[in-house]
C-alpha cells in the first residue's frame, strides 16, 4: 500500500472525491424527490380516479381509451364496427368531472360522433383535457440523470489518479518502478469505478413504480373485465389520425397512379377507414 500514500495519498484523496460524488448524487435526489413523495401520500389518502391513474402509467392516448372504455361499461356511448364514438340517447351524464367533460365533448359531436384520437387534440375536447390535466398527480415520471453523474465522475478520477501519479513521478511498485504504468492503469480503474452506476437508476426508467403499480391496480378495478374484444378492437380504430396521402407522381399515366384500374391497388379515400392504425 506505499504507492497510495505517496505524495500525500493523492489516490485516496481522488478516491473520497467519487464517493463523496455519489453521496451527492443520493441526498440530490432524495430532495428532489421530497414533494414527489408528498402528494403521493396525499393521493393514496385520498383517491385518485381512473383516468387519471391510466394517464400516470401510460399516456394521453391510454388515458384517452379509459376514459372510452368506462363511458361504454356505463351505458353512456356506443362504438361503431368503424370506431366512431356516439352518446347514447337520454344517458345520463357520469358524475366523475372528467368523464363528465368528455361525454360533454361526444355529445357536442351528435350523429357525427368522434374517433379516439381526436379526443387528444380537437376543441371540442378541450375541456376533458384541461380536467384530466389538473387531476393528473404532479410527480415526476422518469429517473434523474443520476448514471450519467456516476459514469461521468468515475471517468474524471481514474483519468485523474493516473494523470496525478505521472506527473507526480509516483511509482507502482506492483508493476514496477516505473511511473508511465499509471496509463495503462486508466481502464481497469475507469471499469471498476463504473460499477457504480448501477446502483442508479437510467435516464428513462420510471420513478416510483410502487405508486405507478397502485395506479394501475386503480385502473383494473374501474374497467374490471373491461368491454368485450370487438368493441376494445372498434376504439383501436380510432386510435391514430389515418395517415394524409403522398403527393401525386409527376409525369406518370392516370392508370400509374393509386387506386387507378389496373394497378391492383385503391385510394387512400377507400383505405382509411379499414387501415387505420390501432393498439398501443
Amino acid at each position: 500500500m506505499g504507492w497510495v500514500i505517496d505524495e500525500t495519498l493523492f489516490a485516496v484523496w481522488w478516491l473520497l472525491g467519487f464517493v463523496a460524488v455519489n453521496i451527492g448524487l443520493g441526498c440530490w435526489s432524495r430532495a428532489r424527490g421530497r414533494a414527489d413523495r408528498a402528494v403521493i401520500r396525499r393521493i393514496r389518502r385520498e383517491g385518485i380516479g381512473p383516468v387519471e391513474a391510466a394517464r400516470q402509467v401510460g399516456d394521453e392516448r391510454q388515458a384517452a381509451r379509459t376514459a372510452v372504455y368506462l363511458l361504454h361499461l356505463r351505458g353512456a356511448v356506443e362504438v361503431s364496427e368503424e370506431g366512431v364514438l356516439t352518446v347514447v340517447p337520454d344517458a345520463p351524464e357520469p358524475a366523475d368531472p372528467v368523464l363528465s367533460a368528455l361525454f360533454e365533448g361526444i355529445r357536442r359531436r351528435g350523429a357525427e360522433g368522434a374517433r379516439l384520437y381526436e379526443i387528444l387534440d380537437d376543441d371540442d375536447f378541450a375541456p376533458y383535457r384541461d380536467r384530466l390535466g389538473q387531476g393528473v398527480p404532479g410527480v415526476r415520471r422518469y429517473a434523474e440523470r443520476t448514471r450519467a453523474v456516476a459514469l461521468s465522475a468515475a471517468f474524471v478520477v481514474s483519468v485523474g489518479i493516473n494523470l496525478h501519479g505521472v506527473a507526480s513521478q509516483t511509482p507502482f511498485p506492483p508493476l514496477g518502478s516505473d511511473p508511465v504504468w499509471w496509463i495503462l492503469l486508466w481502464f481497469p480503474l475507469w471499469a471498476v469505478l463504473s460499477l457504480s452506476a448501477v446502483a442508479w437508476p437510467g435516464e428513462y426508467s420510471r420513478r416510483w413504480r410502487s405508486f405507478n403499480r397502485y395506479c394501475g391496480q386503480r385502473v383494473a378495478d374501474a374497467l374490471g373485465e373491461g368491454p368485450p374484444y370487438p368493441v376494445r378492437a372498434a376504439v383501436d380504430k380510432g386510435a391514430y389520425r389515418p395517415t394524409p396521402p403522398g403527393p401525386r407522381r409527376q409525369g406518370g399515366s392516370p392508370s400509374a397512379e393509386p387506386g387507378a384500374p389496373g394497378d391492383g391497388g385503391s385510394s387512400w379515400a377507400d383505405d382509411a377507414g379499414a387501415h387505420s392504425c390501432g393498439g398501443d
